[in-house]
């Protein structure tokens, strides 16, 4: 049976992963991968194209990771304060949440999303160093002082 090199376009279990230029069987190609957008033939276009899609991709990634180094750099200078009520026992009243800490953050011009922000909470007092994950090779830290209400 004749063969056909294809261009997976997907992950494809027990073929290949995305981008993977593979040899299947004419039928297969022509009745399963292509039809259900698994797979593009391989002509010298697609692969062309296929390749000039790739650099835009990895351009726009590398860029992207620029600004959340520069963004990082910015939080890293940043000191949010929060200041909580005491109880009798002179520990904190509440605590300081993830979503305490976008709002402030904010308030200050930064559109962080509350995923980003590495931590669940803070229930006491003290000066802290707030992990950020902006991008998957870019962390934040991001100082946190939460006071007692004088």
């Amino acid at each position: 049976m004749k063969q056909v090199e294809v261009l997976l376009v997907k992950d494809v279990p027990n073929l290949g992963k995305a981008g993977d230029v593979v040899k299947v069987k004419w039928g297969y190609a022509k009745n399963y991968l292509i039809p259900k957008g698994f797979a593009l033939s391989a002509t010298e276009s697609v692969l062309k194209n296929y390749e000039n899609i790739k650099k835009m991709k990895e351009l726009s990634l590398q860029r992207r990771k620029r600004r959340m180094e520069k963004l990082a750099r910015e939080l890293s200078k940043e000191k949010l304060l929060f200041v909580l009520k005491v109880n009798e026992e002179g520990k904190p009243y509440g605590s300081v949440s993830s979503a305490d800490i976008v709002k402030k953050l904010k308030e200050k011009g930064y559109n962080i999303d509350r995923s980003m922000v590495q931590i669940d909470s803070i229930s006491e007092f003290g000066t802290f160093q707030i992990p950020i994950k902006l991008h998957p090779e870019v962390v934040a830290n991001l100082k946190i002082v939460v006071e007692p209400e004088r």
